[in-house]
């Protein structure tokens, strides 16, 4: 009997016996012990979203309301099936109903745009359906691709791999919007843009950088770091492509402020990079000033004349931010416009038929959201957001203790979500200087979206139930 009884009992260790491998696993347990109930509303949550935006579509554009239940149908399968698929397999069905939720969003959106405002393109649904289908393929391959982080040629494979897009873009790279970017390529009829290319590449260099196989020293993961840093530099600076070079340079100091020991060398080098950074923007604040007469003049020399773009960018983007009534109908008219978009939303979209919004389907979506849907669907997305940021920090902290190269991966992929989000939200709604980004599942572009949709499945793949597995 008490045999009998003892095969059903968990075992009990003495204090002497528990490790802290078994205290983060009680913790664990207790983070993932969700009832049924709570991880199958996580899957309804998203669904209705899905029919409500149906109101919210007709409200604006009752011509795109066809096209959204044209688009409701694979959304509600795909939302049950990858649903269902996170859900057996333990993952975080928080960060899967947030990621879905923001997706159903972003299609409801793009589609309303495309009948209320003015733009360069048309959304295609069928575009995003195949950005998903990567991604599937993406996570499934991941499997094969995370052994390789700890070999030590992964470091210099990811540094040539971005090399590589930056030379590319260089020669073969052009502007489709004429906003003096090369970020682009054109492959048969179709068009790609080859930066967020760089975004891959910077994970799979960090997170190798930091893998156990390494075995790096503090100075070597400097300089190498460093090396990379620079290359992304002067990438985006031959590319004239500045925007996502600051999502890379947050990156860049967060990661090594977070991962590295503490140590002398790093609170030197990150002093010295940030003190840089005030003194290059100093800089071209005052060499605006001494070059703008010269630049009018037409006296700048060769050397002047392939540095004044870029300082004119740099004054412009922060001025502009400052004081967007110092050019209303030039820098800061894209801006204005925003503001008033703003001015006029109400808690379910704007009544008064206001839709002069420059680039609302890629740099202005956020404000598009709040003109056209209303506020609180825009505090809704900003709730996802925060939502996708607190799991990806948790499940990056939880994968420091069995494989730091994916902890790494993770607060990698999260950052490249989160911070582009905040940064393209905050400088549409002026707040910081308008960076020229998509927004994450808002805006509209195959080829941003599909690297988006990659970060998010891998992310719902390591919080699933392989996350306790150890590659060190």
């Amino acid at each position: 009997m008490n045999g009998g009884i003892m095969l059903f009992r968990k075992k009990v260790k003495t204090d002497d016996e528990i490790s802290a491998e078994d205290l983060f696993a009680d913790e664990e347990d207790e983070r993932t012990e969700e009832t049924p109930e709570k991880g199958a509303r996580q899957i309804v949550l998203p669904i209705i979203l899905q029919f409500l935006l149906i109101v919210f579509v007709w409200l604006q554009a009752p011509a795109a309301v066809m096209k959204y239940l044209y688009c409701l149908v694979p959304l509600l399968l795909s939302t049950a099936f990858i649903g269902t698929w996170v859900y057996n397999r333990d993952g975080d069905m928080k960060l899967f109903s947030s990621i879905a939720c923001l997706i159903s969003i972003g299609i409801a959106l793009q589609l309303t745009i495309d009948e209320v405002y003015a733009t360069f393109t048309v959304f295609q649904p069928l575009k995003y359906a195949a950005g998903l289908g990567i991604a599937i393929v993406f996570t499934g391959l991941f499997t094969l691709a995370k052994k390789l982080l700890n070999r030590p040629e992964a470091v210099y494979v990811s540094l040539v791999l971005a090399a590589a897009v930056y030379i590319l873009l260089y020669f073969k790279g052009y502007d489709p919007n004429g906003m003096g970017t090369n970020a682009w390529v054109k492959i048969g009829p179709f068009t790609a843009q080859l930066t967020d290319a760089a975004k891959v590449a910077a994970v799979l260099f960090y997170s190798s950088l930091f893998a156990p196989g390494q075995r790096l020293s503090e100075t070597r993961i400097l300089v190498i770091s460093t090396v990379f840093f620079i290359l992304n530099l002067a990438g985006s600076l031959m590319i004239h492509e500045l925007g996502s070079f600051f999502i890379l340079y947050f990156l860049h100091l967060s990661i090594l402020f977070i991962f590295m020991e503490k140590g002398t060398k790093k609170r030197f080098y990150l002093l010295t990079i940030a003190g840089a950074t005030v003194l290059a923007l100093g800089t071209c604040y005052g060499l605006y000033h001494i070059m703008k007469p010269m630049a009018d003049a037409g006296q700048l020399n060769s050397v002047l004349a392939a540095l004044w773009p870029y300082v004119r960018k740099v004054y412009l983007r922060f001025s502009i931010t400052a004081n967007i009534y110092s050019d209303p109908y030039g820098a800061g008219y894209q801006l204005l416009q925003g503001k008033k978009a703003l001015w006029v939303a109400g808690l379910f979209g704007n009544r008064v038929n206001f839709n002069a919004i420059p680039v609302v389907e890629s740099d202005m979506a956020f404000i598009a959201l709040m003109n056209s849907f209303g506020m609180l669907m825009g505090f809704a997305a900003l709730y996802f957001f925060l939502r996708i940021m607190m799991s990806g920090s948790e499940l990056a902290l939880e994968k420091m203790h069995t494989s730091r190269a994916q902890a790494v991966a993770v607060y990698c992929m999260t950052v490249l979500i989160c911070a582009q989000a905040a940064v393209v939200i905050l400088g549409s709604c002026n707040l910081i200087p308008l960076a020229g980004l998509p927004i994450p599942y808002l805006s509209r572009g195959g080829t941003y979206q599909t690297i988006v949709l990659c970060f998010s499945g891998l992310l719902l793949y390591l919080s699933g139930s392989e996350r306790g597995e150890s590659d060190e």
